[in-house]
């Protein structure tokens, strides 16, 4: 007898049989339990993942010696038969070579017929979505109303090709990809009755490849078993390409380290030993995403549900997320992405890997504006010796009322005492109700500035009235610089003493709008650094300005 594939010999034939669609089982068990049997169904789902089988076990539960009955003995001609392919009254059509109206027609002329042997004639349409529109719309009349005896089961990797029409007329079961754990269990005892022998890491590697196919895993599994008797994790490594987990753990590391020197080491290992550096990226990719759902889970076994973690992948997230934030691994994500894409295009992969991974890791480096905004503040004041006497301050900028000593500064005969000089009273935001009147006398002369310094935000800051606009508003700045002598007038006669006194008007703008509370987003000094420097916000905290 010739040798049969596994994928073939180990194919399901009870519902109980098919792995990781416990769902989908239930509904059609139930179906046929309770005599609820629809005239059509449209199976949909990823490769590999039962549709098919569960098209054939259903055409067996259907015409079972002992049936209708949702669990079909497997033993009766019929059910032979079927696993056999010889079934007569079970038609697979191949939708991608049979899409012609013409074929769709012959189609409706059989179907009038009644099956030969069994109670129901099964037309099981694989790759459904690639008939072409015409003999979509020659199936409808019969897909609608076929005659009693006739059962469509359509099969497809594509529901949303599928016309509406033809959704309407089907119960739609989606199949979902088999689980991580619920594969591996699979796989383990496919190997415990083939007596292949395979090591726990190859099985993992093994079922991460096949990426939720089914059909897939026992493909690889079986060009495995023909490489070798005892299947181990290298041989995984060394035959499809995959990377090993801990090399992926030891750049992850790196990069978040920023030791950019065992990044280009690792990367010439990579190298050295043959690796796919599209097949390592992907795979890196997949892990930073993992870390990152971790991080935001607080666990790596709810991060690890669908991706089938190891124990060595596992161990390192959980030391790793401590000394990580959400905003670097997201920046570090959007790294891996831009790596990922740029290699796939790259003529030279191992130096767009090289180039990609040493950009990320100065990620590692970065520190938000305000906290070095603060510490270059803090080096000015520690950087004066205490013998020395603060530089005398000049009469023209000492505020109206005098300054008082700090109580938190004790004198001695060595250090003079800092001033602690208290803000003006006057400077802050302009009073509302009178801006508002100043811009009703200024409308009577100009009531185009004026509507355009509704949008300002007036504030008196040392003498000067600082009229800023945030965000799309700032558009009105340049023109408001223009004429603003006709707001000088009405200021020096709106009988207010602030406004009335004020030495000049600066118009400023500001990128980033307010936040809710009226609060800015940045502090201007944050704001200046940024603009000159080029800088993007990657952490937004609320300052009190």
């Amino acid at each position: 007898m010739s040798y049969i594939v596994l994928a073939r010999k180990w194919r399901p034939d009870t519902f109980d049989g098919l792995v990781g669609q416990k769902t989908i089982s239930t509904i059609l068990r139930n179906a046929i339990s309770q005599e609820r049997i629809a005239h059509a169904y449209l199976f949909s789902g990823p490769r590999g993942v039962g549709k098919t089988s569960a098209a054939r076990i259903l055409a067996k539960a259907l015409n079972c010696a002992e049936g209708p009955t949702p669990q079909p003995c497997g033993k009766c001609e019929f059910c032979t038969s079927v696993s056999n392919g010889h079934a007569v009254d079970v038609m697979e059509i191949d939708g991608a070579s049979n899409n012609s109206v013409e074929d769709v027609r012959d189609l409706r002329e059989r179907v009038k017929y009644a099956p030969s042997a069994g109670r129901y004639k099964i037309y099981i349409i694989d790759e459904v979505h690639m008939l072409s529109q015409s003999a979509f719309n020659a199936l409808l009349k019969t897909l609608e109303e076929p005659p009693p005896h006739i059962v469509f089961v359509l099969a497809t990797t594509a529901s949303q090709k599928i016309p509406v029409t033809v959704l309407s007329r089907c119960q739609h079961l989606s199949f979902r990809r088999v689980p991580f754990a619920d594969m591996k269990e699979h796989i383990r005892h496919i190997t415990s009755e083939e007596g292949i022998g395979i090591s726990g890491q190859a099985v993992d590697m093994i079922v991460r490849a096949a990426d939720g196919s089914m059909r897939d895993a026992l493909t690889l599994l079986d060009q495995l078993s023909a490489f070798s008797a005892q299947i181990t994790d290298t041989d995984v490594r060394d035959l499809l390409g995959v990377t090993d987990v801990d090399r992926i753990i030891k750049m992850t590391d790196a990069l978040l380290r920023g030791d950019r020197k065992e990044i280009l080491s690792l990367v010439n290992r990579l190298y050295d030993s043959g690796t796919d550096f599209r097949a390592f990226t992907r795979e890196f990719l997949q892990f930073i995403r993992t870390l990152f759902i971790s991080k935001i889970t607080s666990s790596a076994d709810d991060a690890g549900l669908d991706a089938g973690l190891s124990d060595i992948e596992k161990d390192f997230i959980e030391k790793t997320l401590p000394s990580v934030t959400e905003e670097e691994l997201t920046l570090l994500l959007s790294e891996a992405i831009k790596i990922e894409t740029d290699i796939r295009n790259a003529f030279s992969p191992r130096i767009a890997l090289e180039v990609g991974l040493i950009k990320a890791s100065l990620l590692s480096s970065l520190r938000p504006v305000g906290d070095i905004i603060k510490r270059i503040q803090g080096l000015e004041v520690t950087s004066r010796p205490a013998s020395v006497p603060p530089p005398e301050v000049s009469p023209e900028v000492l505020p109206e009322k005098s300054p008082e000593v700090s109580p938190d500064y004790r004198m001695d005969n060595t250090e003079v005492p800092a001033l602690k000089v208290r803000e003006v009273s006057e400077d802050g935001p302009v009073d509302e109700g009178m801006w508002d009147r100043v811009l009703s006398t200024l409308g009577e002369q100009d009531h185009i500035l004026a509507s355009k310094l509704k949008h300002a935000e007036p504030v008196v800051k040392a003498g000067k009235l600082i009229l800023a606009f945030n965000g799309g508003h700032s558009i009105h700045s340049e023109s408001v610089k223009k004429n603003l002598e006709g707001l000088k007038t009405v200021l020096r006669n709106s009988g207010d003493p602030l406004l009335g006194s004020v030495k000049g008007i600066d118009v400023v703008q500001r990128s980033k709008k307010k936040s809710e509370n009226g609060r800015l987003l940045i502090t201007p000094e944050e704001e200046k650094v940024m603009e000159v420097f080029g800088g993007r916000i990657i952490d937004k905290r609320r300052t009190d300005v």
